[in-house]
């Protein structure tokens, strides 16, 4: 028998039924996705969808209670990154539910059409928005156009074991900012664990299922175990598939304790466990060693106390104090000395826990070792102040001589007149310098930089650079080596680095009458340094030169510039695939030189 559908092949009857399943199915789908409200102005339904649902709904998580081990690890996730907020989401068919929530109230979820968590579940990558207000697919979201204000937002996947993405461990900010490779792998690892967390939560469900039937199984057996030894044989097969089970669930949960115990090392979190009664400590290696401290060490809350600075012992004694007794999470940033009498950064954080076997109080928690980062943030303030100093000194030169001309402009025949005009050019020259050194940094930042490559004859090109030095006739500039050498490269960026290294050695050397330009071609590049014989830089210093925001302290010298010229020239140098770096003794002067690889 065939069913008449108006196509010119007809369907077989048996065949029906599931023709109208297929047809049913398909209207649903596009009658959901044109029925659910989308803010993002593109398609948010994976082709998978309906099956990834399914995925989703067999965890059995979908709007249920907190539980500690979800919101202990989006805690953790605003205080590894430094954000406000935290949310482990799980995006359902038309809602997505919060199974944490940190930073967003009693929120417990929200539309699947307005949450951000909706475009990462499309992609098995890091999904990033640094300044959400800049994203064209935001641009009338709620949450980013609203009173909310979500300027960032950074979301990981969660990922089933059968490659379904059913919702994010995602941190949000109200303010723009940078999220590194680095910053994503770790929080890929943190969800990673969460996922861990769902599919042992899910293995504990389905443990207790199979545990009550198991038990109603051995009550059924002890009422009849007198009738036959068959019965009994049965009841012990049952117990021994019992015990299979939970070492299977015991060597789950191991593994989930490695991947945490992977995770935190990825991100260089040391973790610690305090009794705070007795004030014995457990610190894993890490730990340990963020204090300076080998695997060995005897590291009790004595110990600890006695490493942290005088000036910030009172501080901390108090934030345990008030998370002891508000029961609250412990947080601090603060300076330590190790044992080879060096300074140290630490930020930690702890959370109070009973001890289930004593009853005394515990705090669990991490330690993070950011010595480079405040290391970063001074240099950066000290940055700002040298940059704020050196602007302000031409500007008032340019200023002064200014109100001199205006007085004068009656008496253009006047002797002063050429002598302020070329005081003036010479601070708008050194203002020109600055703003120039600034914008080039804030390209290389924001990744703008392109390079202009053409070919070029590298002696000829050094033969006409630094003619500012050479008109002077104090200096005599001498090019050496290979003056055949073709270069492929930028050339205007080329002769920038020239000039600083050029400009250096007259401020630094200017002892040096002669300044030696020299060309070298290698196996696979070609090699341009500039030698000066002046009184050298002290090794101490040489290793930092190219660090951004790093200046050396020139005691009883006056040098003006911002200090950070030779960062520029690391950049420019690293854009083209080179290598830059200096050879100096005190005393004998210093070579600065880069490479630049050759390219067919």
């Amino acid at each position: 028998m065939l069913l008449n559908t108006g196509i010119s092949n007809p369907i077989p009857a048996s065949c029906a039924i599931c023709y109208e399943k297929v047809i049913k199915t398909i209207f649903s789908v596009f009658a959901y996705i044109n029925a659910m409200e989308n803010t993002f102005g593109i398609n948010i339904i994976p082709d998978n969808d309906v099956k990834r649902i399914g995925a989703l709904r067999r965890y059995q998580i979908l709007d249920t209670p907190p539980e500690d081990a979800f919101d202990n690890v989006a805690r953790l996730c605003t205080q590894i990154f430094n954000v406000p907020i935290s949310l482990i989401s799980l995006v359902d068919k038309e809602e997505v539910y919060f199974k944490a929530n940190v930073g967003m109230g009693n929120a417990k979820k929200t539309s699947r059409g307005v949450s951000l968590c909706s475009l990462a579940v499309l992609k098995p990558d890091v999904t990033v928005f640094e300044n959400a207000g800049d994203e064209p697919c935001l641009l009338t979201n709620p949450n980013v156009t609203g009173s909310f204000g979500l300027k960032f937002y950074a979301g990981a996947p969660l990922t089933t074991h059968d490659g379904f993405l059913i919702g994010t461990l995602c941190i949000i900010d109200k303010q723009p900012r940078s999220f590194g490779e680095d910053e994503q792998k770790i929080l890929s690892g943190m969800a990673k664990i969460v996922m861990d967390e769902v599919e042992l939560r899910l293995s504990s469900l389905t443990e207790i299922a199979r545990q009550q039937e198991v038990n109603e199984e051995l009550t059924a057996i002890n009422e009849e175990m007198t009738s036959t030894n068959e019965e009994l044989s049965s009841t012990l097969e049952d117990l021994a598939l019992s015990q299979n089970r939970l070492a299977v669930a015991h060597d789950e949960v191991k593994e989930s304790m490695d991947r945490l115990d992977l995770a935190l090392e990825a991100g260089r979190l040391g973790s610690y466990n305090l009794n705070l009664e007795t004030g014995r400590m457990i610190c894993t290696p890490l730990c340990k060693q963020n204090f300076g401290l080998t695997p060995d060490a005897q590291f009790d809350f004595k110990e600890f106390l006695n490493s942290i600075l005088p000036d910030y012992r009172d501080y901390v004694q108090e934030k345990i104090n008030d998370a002891v007794k508000n029961n609250k999470t412990y947080i601090a940033e603060y300076e330590i000395l190790w044992p080879d009498s060096s300074r140290h950064w630490i930020s930690a954080s702890g959370k109070l826990m009973k001890d289930r076997e004593t009853g005394a109080n515990r705090m669990i928690g991490v330690t993070l070792l950011i010595t480079e980062r405040k290391e970063f943030e001074q240099r950066k303030d000290d940055f700002i102040g040298i940059a704020s100093h050196e602007l302000k000194t031409p500007i008032t030169s340019l200023k002064a001589n200014l109100q001199m001309l205006d007085r004068l402009k009656n008496n253009p025949n006047s002797q002063l007149i050429p002598r302020l005009v070329e005081a003036s050019n010479n601070s708008m020259d050194k203002l020109e310098m600055m703003v120039e050194d600034l914008l080039n940094m804030h390209q290389f930042k924001e990744g703008h930089l392109r390079l202009n490559k053409t070919l070029f004859n590298v002696a000829e090109m050094l033969d006409v650079c630094c003619n500012h030095i050479r008109f002077g006739g104090k200096y005599d500039l001498i090019t050496t080596g290979d003056k055949d050498v073709i270069l492929y490269a930028d050339e205007h960026r080329i002769d920038q680095v020239i000039v600083n290294f050029v400009n250096n050695a007259v401020k630094y050397a200017p002892g040096s009458g002669q300044i030696i330009l020299h060309v070298e071609k290698l196996e696979h590049s070609t090699k341009i340094s500039v030698q000066d014989f002046g009184p050298g830089i002290p090794p101490e210093h040489q290793t930092r030169l190219f660090d951004r925001y790093w200046r050396a302290d020139h005691s009883g010298s006056k040098y003006s510039g911002l200090g950070i010229g030779l960062y520029i020239c690391s950049e420019i140098i690293r854009q083209h695939g080179g290598e830059i770096g200096v050879e100096s003794q005190i005393g004998n002067g210093s070579t600065f030189w880069f490479t630049i690889p050759d390219e067919n």
